[in-house]
């Protein structure tokens, strides 16, 4: 519970700062302007940074009981925000930015004690562990900087290491690394609430070098110590995009002949650009490699530092290799393989021909409203026993219910009434599936079998409407990944055995309802049906307690 209060606090902090240091942004020149090597057309507050710093330190400071080496890491986060910050404002050279990430990491170092001591060939020696250290967090703190270059994508790609390191800490019970990596996953949740395509905000310097940073230490922490068993070569992975598009870049400004520190367009992000993907598949492609890597790592914990750094070249290779053969042979994603499946160049048309759209929509609307039904019902079925708690919240949101809608003056605000109320809804009846007693095979089977109804309808549904209201963006994408995936992780993080499944559910059942209220139905009939689920559960909590 601490932790995800924890984790709530930053969130809230983060995102509860945004909105003023953006209106106060431009007065200072904390403004990213376009230009060339920029995707975005219209200047753009870089107040980011300061927001997810206030966010991590506050909860970090005021709900942790800290150690020498999160001391250190703190002092070095300081640094960096500050230089990041004045970077932001004046635009420094690269030199400038090397004095203050090497303060940095310097101060955690000497603070802290923050090494790398031992590799798969055993302890190192001093030097070289201070040395090995030094230019390792310089490298990612780099890393994680220059992979800022689309909305969203430095901010996903952290919340993603910081996942994978928690996830090992927890494996080996380091308490506070897994506290301060969930408190930094919160900050930029609240942050990438503004980030996310079409970005409001932007992280500017000084948000990336400190993430960079502040990964960089946690990763070393997770992976380093006589009581961790996982091996030392993990944050190969766990902070493997970065590394490979930084390295890339470089190298081939090297073999130009160029400064590896010039400027150009040359990373990850630019080359999926450039063979035509829009900027939200650009972004979610990358998360899929950093996801990728993130599973092997969790996979391959306890192997050897030789095999994960073999894997991990081989990765890189793979995947700049992939975007190179493809960018000489022309190909581009606006204009594939998959858009020419059919001569006239459209799969939509090709299956509008063989039965029409409006049928269409009206099959996938019965299936979804149908499966969606048969799904509440069987639940409310076999829910014998529902606690009194239940009962008391549903009389008190059928009450709001009814008082917000008739005080609602517009329709809109009627919809989110309903929203509201349909949230709770799909909260409800998961946990009361969850929770059922005694279930058998055919019932579980049952239940899984109408979700998924219930989603493939929604999803065709959604498709084939003219006027597509909701989007899947990268967040969407991101924050389906941590939810689902993790908690299914065998032998990771030890979650009661019905939540994996019961989150999985939720997700499910809350996109169907942003389908549900992206189409132009009858606002009567789902008040209806959500007022009859409430009322059943009450009724079921009031016989729970005469009985």
């Amino acid at each position: 519970m601490q932790l995800f209060l924890a984790f709530v606090v930053a969130l809230s902090i983060t995102a509860a700062l945004i909105p003023p240091l953006a209106h106060w942004a431009p007065r200072v020149g904390l403004t990213d302007a376009p230009g060339p090597r920029k995707v975005h057309s219209a200047p753009v507050p870089r107040v980011g940074g300061i927001a997810m710093a206030a966010g991590i330190l506050v909860p970090a400071l005021f709900m942790l009981n800290l150690n020498a080496a999160l001391d250190g890491m703190f002092a070095g986060l300081l640094v960096l925000l500050i230089v990041g910050v004045w970077d932001d404002r004046v635009n420094a050279s690269y030199w400038s930015k090397f004095l203050g990430q090497f303060a940095a990491v310097a101060l955690c170092m000497h603070i802290g004690d923050i090494r790398i001591d031992t590799l798969a060939f055993g302890e190192l020696p001093a030097a070289v562990s201070w040395v090995l250290t030094f230019v390792f967090l310089v490298g990612v703190t780099n890393a994680v900087n220059l992979s800022d270059g689309l909305d969203g994508l430095a901010g996903g790609m952290a919340m993603l290491c910081l996942a994978g390191i928690a996830l090992l800490a927890a494996m080996s019970g380091n308490g506070l690394v897994i506290a301060v990596a969930t408190i930094e996953a919160g900050a930029i949740l609240g942050f990438l609430r503004f980030n996310t395509h079409p970005a409001r905000v932007f992280m500017g310097d000084g948000g990336s070098q400190v993430l960079g940073f502040s990964i960089g230490v946690l990763a070393i922490l997770a992976t380093q110590g006589e009581n961790v068993a996982v091996s030392a070569a993990l944050p190969l992975l766990l902070i493997g995009v970065p590394i490979i598009d930084t390295c890339g870049v470089m190298v081939r400004r090297l073999l130009e002949g160029r400064s590896p520190f010039s400027s150009d367009r040359n990373h990850l992000h630019h080359k999926l650009l450039y063979l035509g993907f829009d900027h939200r598949a650009a972004v979610i492609l990358i998360y899929g490699l950093q996801a990728a890597l993130f599973l092997l790592a969790f996979f391959l914990r306890f192997e050897s530092d030789l095999l994960i750094g073999s894997l991990f070249c081989g990765f890189a290779i793979a995947a700049l290799g992939t975007l190179r053969w493809l960018g000489r042979i022309g190909w581009r994603a606006d204009t594939g393989v998959w858009r020419h499946a059919r001569p006239d160049g459209s799969i939509e048309r090709w299956v509008f021909a063989r039965l029409p759209q409006g049928r269409l929509q009206w099959l996938a609307l019965l299936a979804m409203g149908a499966a969606l039904s048969a799904y509440v019902a069987m639940t409310l079925v076999i829910s014998d026993r529902v606690d009194g708690d239940l009962g008391i919240l549903c009389v008190g949101v059928l009450g709001a219910l009814l008082i917000l809608l008739n005080v609602a003056r517009s329709e809109s605000s009627r919809v989110w009434v309903d929203r509201a109320a349909a949230y709770v809804g799909v909260v409800l009846i998961v946990y009361l599936d969850q929770t059922a007693p005694g279930k058998s095979e055919l019932v579980v089977s049952a239940s899984w079998t109408l979700l998924a109804i219930t989603g493939a309808a929604a999803l065709l549904r959604f498709w084939l409407s003219p006027a597509r209201r909701i989007e899947v963006t990268s967040l969407d994408v991101l924050v389906v990944f941590i939810a689902v995936v993790l908690p299914n992780l065998a032998g990771s993080i030890p979650l009661p055995a019905d939540l994996p499944a019961g989150i999985t559910k939720a997700i499910v059942l809350l996109y169907v309802v942003e389908v549900l209220f992206g189409m132009d139905l009858r606002r009567n009939v789902p008040r209806a049906a959500l007022a009859l689920t409430f009322g059943v559960i009450a009724a079921r909590s009031l016989i729970t307690q005469i009985l």
